[in-house]
């Protein structure tokens, strides 16, 4: 989404030159704050804008630097969400890599370094401490793109049994049969795509239940899988989900995702309170 507010846009100016003025002066510490007053001037949902990505991306790449890693775990995770349209070639994504792997991490930042081994066919690695390139096996080389054809057909038979089960509404029953199918794929497992729809309908689950706040962790995992940014139900059914707990601004970026991917026919079957409260909060 473009600035359109030339307020907010000279402001953003500003504070770039005086950051720039800061990074120039080799002052990393007052350099990420003159950053984190950027974030603060974007309007809200800050992560829909263009502007998002770089100041998010530089924000985590100097706390990198000044290896403060809890704060740029922080960015790196919201750096997920800013401009999804942008085509970064799995740059995000190995930032959080870094950043899971300093926090000590090590088994959530191998998915996510394949993640980006695949995206960016291992540009991203260029240059950076070896470590990262060989903290876990077959690293070097991309996964292939579909599963072997055994795990593939179990992973079929548990999810129909569980989409039976849901239609019955026996819900922790099919949660255990996507459960079971989501532990069939090879690791990395968010490389694969079964990985999302797998994630997705665990979480639709939880959310026929109404355990909203597991639910929204099934849906952020689901979209850590390939391409799963693009699929509007799992960002509807998080926005709902963080409606539901209360998380209002990311409620909002969620929804809004879903409504700017497929349209207001995305809410045509849901309680009409959600896009009741997205056309409160965002004039569409």
């Amino acid at each position: 989404m473009q600035l359109r507010d030339q307020k907010i846009i000279t402001a953003l100016e500003t504070i770039w030159q005086e950051a720039e003025k800061l990074y120039e002066q080799q002052d990393p510490a007052r350099y990420v704050l003159k950053l984190e007053e950027a974030w603060n001037v974007l309007p809200w949902p800050r992560e829909s804008y263009e502007e998002s990505y770089d100041i998010a991306f530089s924000i985590a790449d100097t706390y990198f630097a000044l290896r403060d890693y809890p704060n740029m775990l922080k960015w790196a995770k919201t750096l997920q969400h800013c401009d999804r349209d942008r085509n970064d070639e799995g740059e995000r994504t190995f930032m959080l890599g870094k950043a899971l792997f300093e926090n000590g991490m090590i088994t959530e930042a191998t998915e996510y370094f394949a993640t980006a081994m695949q995206a960016s066919a291992g540009r991203v690695f260029e240059g950076e401490d070896e470590k990262y390139l060989h903290v876990f096996e077959g690293v070097r080389s991309v996964v292939e793109e579909e599963l072997p054809e055994a795990i593939y057909q179990q992973v079929e038979v548990l999810s129909e049994e569980g989409n039976e089960l849901a239609d019955d509404e026996q819900y922790d029953a099919a949660i255990a049969k996507f459960t079971a199918a989501l532990q069939l794929l090879p690791d990395p497992r968010h490389e694969w795509e079964a990985c999302t729809w797998l994630y997705a309908s665990i979480g639709d689950m939880y959310f026929f239940k109404a355990d909203y706040a597991a639910a929204a962790h099934q849906f952020y995992e689901a979209l850590n899988g390939p391409d799963a940014q693009a699929v509007g139900f799992v960002h509807l059914r998080l926005g709902e989900c963080l409606y539901e707990i209360k998380q209002e601004e990311k409620a909002v970026e969620h929804l809004l995702r879903a409504y700017m991917l497929e349209g207001p026919e995305i809410f045509a079957e849901e309680d009409s309170r959600y896009f009741d409260f997205l056309k409160g909060r965002v004039e569409l």
